[in-house]
This record gives structure tokens, C-alpha cells and sequence, in this order.
């Protein structure tokens, strides 16, 4: 039985260290990380671990975790954070950023415009001087303004997307969230006004006139106040991904369309599924497409 096969660097005394011994050395590191890559946030080629968050309010509108950056600034303030990210080269890097970085907005309209904010990966090789050259590279990143249609390029890493008119941008496009992140507290609490609207709720919509959990409302209620609970309690108890949260949200939609519809309305307008940036968009898409 033969299979694919990988070289592993393996030192052994006296043994010859050749050039495909070193690259099984370099290959391990972003073997590693692209392994990472696949579990955080898969089909992504970049993705947050903390910090560089785009220096704004939290808007009451928008996806989790949209600021709006002040009107009168010159450009967009990024704070100090972590990355994993790939260059252009297919090579995944782990970036610590200790300082704050800065760029000037695009154009003359300043935070009013449409556009994503990224970083991008840049590694050169490091050279002496002369004919001698050593094996490693320099990587530093650099942040810039791109169009929202380039947002899905591999060496990119989407910071924050402008949504609507421009002044509000959506920074959870791919990052690690702790359940503490004021973003993260701030779905919560949207979970609690929705749990208000839950119970408050008269019987209606096409899942009570068919009768499908039956002719008492209070049941309805109480599959939606469950949904409602299990989706905090995975929010709340650990670290989530991007994907993490869209599933979780995703879910939740679904358990509320088929209890109380109009709390599954209500949580569209709250996450600003309808018209946001990014994955979100795609929270409850399939059950509204399918008519389930």
C-alpha cells in the first residue's frame, strides 16, 4: 500500500543537513499554521486572533462589532494586535503588530466611503550585502484601501468593510472574539431584548396558523426563549471564530422561524443580516430562499 508522504526533519548525529532537510524544517511552521487556518476560519486565508480593531464608537447598527469611526479624522486607526496570514506566495505568517497603525482615508469624502480596510503581507529576502545571501525573509505588512469586490483576495486581510452609507464599518469578518469583547456583550444583550419581544408576542404567523407545535402559544414562546438561551450559552462560554458566530446565529434564526417568525424578523434587523458586509449576510438566506 503506498500513499502521499511528507520529509519530517529528524536530526541524527553525523547525519548530512541538505537543502531538503531545512525546507522540511521551514514546511513544519506553516504546516502548523495553515492547519490552524483550516479549523478557525475555513476557506479564509487570513484570520484575527486579537486586536487591530478600526478606533471608532460601537454603532447601534450594522453587524457585531461595527464601529463608527469619528468624521473628523484624517484616516483610519488600527489598534496594536495578531494575524495569521498568507503572502502572496501561498506562505502563512504569524504577525504581532505592537504599535497602532494609521492610513489616510481613500478619498476627499473621508469615513463615507465604500471600500474594505486590509492588511497585506510583504516579505523580502534578507540580503547582507553583496553576493551572500542568507535564508531567512523579512515580512512587514502593510495597511491600505482596497474596493469591497477585492475583499476575497487570498493575500488580503479584511480589518473592516464600510456598510451602508459608508460611515459605519463592520470589523467581524474574520476574527477570534472572547466571550468578554464589548462586541460580543453587545449581541448578548440584543439576545435579551429579543427574549422580551419573545414573550410579549401574540400568536401569529404561518407556523401557528398551521398549528405545528399545536394550539398552545406558550409553547411556541418557549421554543424561542430555548433557542434564544442555547445561542447565548455558546457565545458566552468560550473563544468563537467569525464562522462560529454566523452558525450559532444561523441556527438560532432557524429555531426562531419556526416558533415566533417575528423575533426571526426581529434578530435580522439586529445583526444587519439584510445589508451588512461579509458572512453575516448570509444568516437565515437559506430558510428565507427555500421558504422553509
Amino acid at each position: 500500500m503506498s500513499g502521499p508522504f511528507i520529509d519530517v526533519f529528524t536530526p541524527v548525529e553525523g547525519a548530512a543537513l541538505d537543502l531538503a532537510s531545512l525546507e522540511s524544517v521551514a514546511a513544519a511552521h506553516d504546516e502548523l499554521l495553515g492547519a490552524y487556518l483550516r479549523v478557525a476560519a475555513p476557506g479564509s486565508s487570513a484570520v484575527i486572533l486579537d486586536g487591530l480593531e478600526l478606533e471608532g464608537d460601537w454603532s447601534a447598527v450594522g453587524p457585531p462589532g461595527t464601529v463608527r469611526p469619528d468624521s473628523r479624522s484624517e484616516g483610519a486607526t488600527v489598534s496594536p494586535g495578531t494575524a495569521l496570514l498568507t503572502g502572496r506566495d501561498g506562505r502563512r505568517f504569524l504577525i504581532h503588530i505592537e504599535q497602532p497603525l494609521f492610513t489616510k482615508w481613500p478619498t476627499a469624502a473621508g469615513t463615507a466611503v465604500q471600500g474594505v480596510l486590509v492588511l497585506v503581507p510583504e516579505a523580502q529576502q534578507e540580503s547582507p550585502g553583496g553576493a551572500l545571501q542568507v535564508a531567512r525573509q523579512r515580512v512587514r505588512v502593510v495597511m491600505g484601501f482596497v474596493k469591497p469586490e477585492m475583499m476575497e483576495e487570498p493575500h488580503l486581510l479584511p480589518l473592516a468593510s464600510s456598510i451602508g452609507n459608508g460611515r459605519d464599518w463592520a470589523m467581524d469578518l474574520s476574527r477570534v472574539l472572547q466571550p468578554e469583547h464589548a462586541a460580543m456583550q453587545s449581541l448578548l444583550k440584543r439576545f435579551e431584548s429579543l427574549e422580551r419581544l419573545v414573550w410579549r408576542a401574540e400568536p401569529e404567523g404561518s407556523v401557528w396558523e398551521r398549528q405545528v407545535l399545536g394550539r398552545n402559544w406558550v409553547r411556541y414562546q418557549t421554543m424561542a426563549a430555548a433557542s434564544l438561551q442555547a445561542a447565548r450559552m455558546a457565545l458566552a462560554s468560550r473563544a468563537t471564530t467569525t464562522p462560529d458566530r454566523v452558525r450559532v446565529l444561523n441556527a438560532l434564526f432557524e429555531q426562531l422561524n419556526i416558533s415566533v417568525e417575528r423575533a426571526a424578523t426581529e434578530l435580522l434587523q439586529l445583526i444587519g443580516a439584510e445589508g451588512g458586509a461579509g458572512p453575516y449576510t448570509g444568516v437565515g438566506a437559506r430558510t428565507l430562499r427555500d421558504g422553509s
